[in-house]
């Protein structure tokens, strides 16, 4: 959260307070637009949305952002061939459906669900990144006093393909989802995210960075983040070439995660380089790698984890690998036993029916 937005729930919690001593009324409350307590309201309804009238002409980026901004369960219909939507303002959800503040009348988002069909592509074009939420994006519409704790909106895409999407410079004028940033294709803090048969080629985000990770996805504080059945190739960011997470915990499966590169040096005393494939940064969070291919990743110079760099800062998080091969990735200065292609500390590493380089 900004200075700024910190301020602003400093307000609030005085405003609270005088509430609660009897000092204030509700219509004080809500004066000069400060926020007020948590305002009871019925969440936004899930609505269907179609983008495209049968023609690739009509699938457009403007009618793509316009629906995806809201949320609901959303589909193409582009005609019966392949196509690809260039996009060049990063899409992105608010945390209500007319993205103001719940005690301005926001009713709080449930679900932004985005299914391709297995025919649809979208395109950064080497410039800007695909997609952006935050749950603490004050402009999104903040649902509490401790949005970093909020996961009332569930993300989830779909038999999509996504590329060339480029996060260095983040989202003009939007706060950062943490860390130094990252998700050349997807950026999340907050909620809940989902992936499924979806591919992540050629996307990046900032070069060198003792933190900031995820060339195709970027996940801070996300309370839940499920990845199945899909490819991630090609992708470079400082670290975690494919998949950078920071305190959310996660799952992937029947994925294949090849040819990606954590691109800074140094490791995270020096400017990243941690974690070719997969990275992980975090606390109490658990992650789960199972029926997964990890391979051709490459570390950064002196970053470890050329295939799975995975840290639980207070030794309380568990990474689990299960019918998977994590082999041939390169570039590790360090790891985690014999076993080079991984490198971790944590409460408990567990390893059945797997190779592992």
């Amino acid at each position: 959260m900004s200075g700024r937005a910190a301020k602003r729930w400093v307000a609030l919690l005085g405003t609270l307070l005088a509430l609660s001593l009897g000092v204030g009324t509700a219509a004080d409350a809500t004066a000069g637009g400060t926020p007020t307590a948590s305002v009871p309201t019925a969440n936004a309804p899930v609505v269907k949305k179609v983008v495209g009238k049968g023609t690739p002409a009509s699938c457009t980026e403007t009618a793509l952002f316009a629906a995806v901004r809201t949320g609901g369960s959303i589909t193409f219909n582009c005609g019966p061939n392949p196509v690809t939507i260039k996009i060049t303002k990063t899409l992105r959800t608010c945390n209500t459906h007319n993205c103001k503040h719940p005690w301005e009348g926001g009713k709080p988002l449930t679900a932004m669900t985005l299914d391709g069909g297995g025919k649809v592509t979208l395109s950064g074009g080497g410039k800007v990144g695909i997609y952006y939420a935050n749950s603490c994006e004050e402009s999104f519409g903040w649902l509490s006093s401790r949005c970093d704790k909020d996961a009332t909106l569930q993300v989830t895409f779909k038999n999509l393909t996504f590329v060339s999407g480029n996060a260095t410079k983040g989202v003009p004028d939007k706060e950062s989802v943490g860390g130094g940033g990252g998700g050349g294709a997807i950026a999340m803090r907050g909620n809940k995210l989902t992936v499924v048969n979806s591919t992540f080629k050629s996307n990046v985000c900032v070069k060198a960075h003792s933190d900031a990770g995820g060339g195709a996805i970027r996940v801070v504080g996300v309370k839940s983040v499920k990845i199945s059945g899909s490819t991630f190739s090609g992708n470079k960011c400082a670290n975690g070439g494919a998949i950078s997470s920071l305190g959310s915990p996660m799952s992937i499966s029947t994925s294949t995660i090849t040819g990606n590169a954590a691109t800074g040096s140094g490791a995270s005393s020096g400017k990243g380089g941690n974690g070719g494939g997969v990275y992980f940064d975090g606390a109490s969070q658990n992650v789960t790698i199972s029926s997964t291919k990890i391979t051709k990743n490459k570390a950064g110079k002196g970053g470890g984890g050329s295939g799975v760099f995975y840290v639980s800062n207070n030794r309380g998080g568990t990474l689990t690998i299960k019918g998977s091969t994590v082999t041939g990735n390169t570039g590790e200065a360090f790891w985690t036993g014999s076993r080079h292609d991984l490198f971790y500390l944590g409460k408990k590493l567990s390893i059945s029916s797997s190779t592992i380089s």
